[in-house]
């Protein structure tokens, strides 16, 4: 995957400072659309950028994220989340946020 970043991704959505092409990298494509990782110099922050390419031009989504190149290229190998999976995932934690928060805090503490 070493196709170059179109022009599109230039600069950082957060701070407006030029992306390094060393930091602009290519992790997943399918067919004429390519996921992007970036991550700015200037502020730090990254983002996942979708692009994709058609006779009739150009279109971009752009994901400010905390996610690093490497966790981007794990997550697309990750089995699809379902809509019941997400129902039961809402009723949990609207139901027992505060438990899921406690369980979450101590976890981390340990």
């Amino acid at each position: 995957m070493s196709q170059p970043a179109p022009h599109i991704i230039a600069q950082c959505p957060a701070c407006q400072a030029e992306y390094a092409q060393d930091k602009v990298r290519l992790v997943g494509e399918q067919g004429s659309i390519r996921l992007f990782h970036c991550t700015c110099d200037g502020c730090g922050h990254a983002m996942l950028a979708i692009i994709l390419e058609s006779a009739g031009g150009m279109s971009s989504l752009g994901i400010v994220t905390d996610l690093e190149a490497k966790d981007a290229l794990r997550f697309q190998k990750a089995p699809i989340i379902n809509a019941n999976e997400c129902v039961g995932w809402h009723e949990i934690l609207e139901g027992q946020s505060r438990e899921v928060c406690e369980q979450l805090l101590h976890s981390h503490a340990s």
